[in-house]
C-alpha cells in the first residue's frame, strides 16, 4: 500500500509570533528603538539570553517583516526598530507613533540609548530608589502636545520611582550635550527637581562634577542630579 505523502501545515513557511514577541513589539513601539545587544534584558530580564539566542530572535522578527535591524554605531550592535507592519501589530492609529517607524537610524539612536537607560534603571534603580514605571518620550509628547509644539523641553523619559517621584531622564552622548544639560537644569528644576543623566563612560566624571555642583547650588539649579553610565 502506497504511503500517503506528508501533508504540510497550512502555515508552513510563515513565522508565527508568540505573546513574548508581541509584548516586546509594544515596548519597542513605545520607546522607538533598541540596540540588539539590549534585547536580552527586554525579552528575558530574569535570565538574560545569550548573544546567539538574541540574534536568533531578531532574525525571526526580520523574517516576519516586523522589524529592521541595521548597524549604526560601532560597538553597539545593530539598531532594531519596528517596520510599519510591526507598528500596526501594536496600534493602527497613525497619530499614535507610526511615523516613528520611518525615522532615520541616526535619529533613532537616542531612542535606543533611552531604552538602555530604562532597562538599567528598572533593573538596578537609581541611588537608593527603585523604579515602578516609565513614561516614554512618545507617551510624554502625546500627553503634552501643546508644550512640545511650543518648543518646550521634551524629556527622553520619565522614571517613576519610590514615593511617587518622577525623575526626568536625559540621555547625553557628547560633551556638547552635557553642557546643554547644565544650561537646562536651571530652567527645569521647578518642574523636575530630580534629573537622571545617562552618559557614556568617558563622560561619567564630568557628569558627576555637574551633579556635585548642582547639589551645592553652584550650578544655578537646585535639582537633584544622579548619574548612570550607559
Amino acid at each position: 500500500m502506497a504511503e500517503e505523502p506528508h501533508k504540510k501545515r497550512a502555515d508552513f513557511g510563515f513565522i508565527r509570533l508568540n505573546e513574548r514577541d508581541l509584548l516586546a513589539f509594544e515596548w519597542i513601539f513605545n520607546m522607538g528603538a533598541i540596540f540588539e545587544i539590549d534585547i536580552q534584558f527586554l525579552v528575558s530580564p530574569k535570565q538574560p539570553l545569550s548573544r546567539n539566542a538574541v540574534r536568533s530572535v531578531v532574525r525571526r522578527w526580520e523574517k516576519a517583516g516586523v522589524v529592521r535591524a541595521e548597524p549604526v554605531l560601532a560597538g553597539e550592535g545593530r539598531l532594531v526598530r519596528l517596520t510599519v507592519e510591526g507598528a500596526l501589530l501594536v496600534s493602527d492609529d497613525t497619530a499614535d507613533g507610526l511615523p516613528a517607524a520611518a525615522e532615520t537610524p541616526t535619529r533613532s539612536v537616542r531612542h535606543a540609548l533611552a531604552s538602555r537607560a530604562r532597562l538599567q534603571i528598572e533593573r538596578s534603580g537609581v541611588s537608593d530608589l527603585q523604579a515602578h514605571g516609565w513614561v516614554s518620550e512618545r507617551q510624554w509628547r502625546l500627553e503634552n502636545a501643546a508644550t512640545a509644539a511650543a518648543g518646550g523641553h521634551v524629556p527622553h523619559g520619565i522614571a517613576l520611582l519610590d514615593g511617587g517621584v518622577g525623575a526626568l531622564v536625559h540621555v547625553t552622548r557628547t560633551a556638547v550635550e552635557l553642557n546643554r544639560l547644565r544650561l537646562l537644569l536651571a530652567d527645569i528644576d521647578r518642574q523636575y527637581p530630580f534629573v537622571i543623566a545617562a552618559v557614556p563612560s568617558d563622560l561619567t566624571g564630568a557628569a558627576r562634577l555637574l551633579a556635585t555642583a548642582s547639589a551645592e547650588g553652584s550650578s544655578g539649579s537646585s535639582a537633584r542630579l544622579e548619574v548612570i553610565r550607559l
